[in-house]
């Protein structure tokens, strides 16, 4: 039986191919669910279109929110929850690629 934690939205259970390869990175993150409500996360993998993320699993997240990564520069990108399995989550960018 499925565990709540590794619930799975309900468009995502048919597979799709990713647009561009996503690298392997450490980098931290913030999502943003309001002025004065911040998520800490850390960002795992990363392309243009999309990340995977680790936050904790009692986090309940909309399913779309700014989220903000520090790298080298500091960006926000709008992201679209596509799944969750217990401490990760995979997001779809939304507008304009991330760099």
């Amino acid at each position: 039986m499925a565990d709540a934690q590794d619930a799975v939205l309900p468009n995502s259970a048919i597979p799709i191919a990713r647009a561009s390869k996503r690298h392997r990175v450490v980098q931290q993150g913030r999502i943003v669910l309001g002025p004065e409500r911040l998520i800490a996360c850390t960002v795992r993998d990363l392309s243009p279109e999309g990340a995977k993320i680790r936050i904790a699993p009692e986090h309940v997240l909309p399913e779309t929110f700014p989220l903000v990564i520090a790298a080298h520069d500091l960006r926000t990108v709008t992201a679209r929850l596509c799944w969750r399995r217990g401490d990760f989550i995979g997001v779809t960018f939304e507008g304009e690629p991330a760099a």
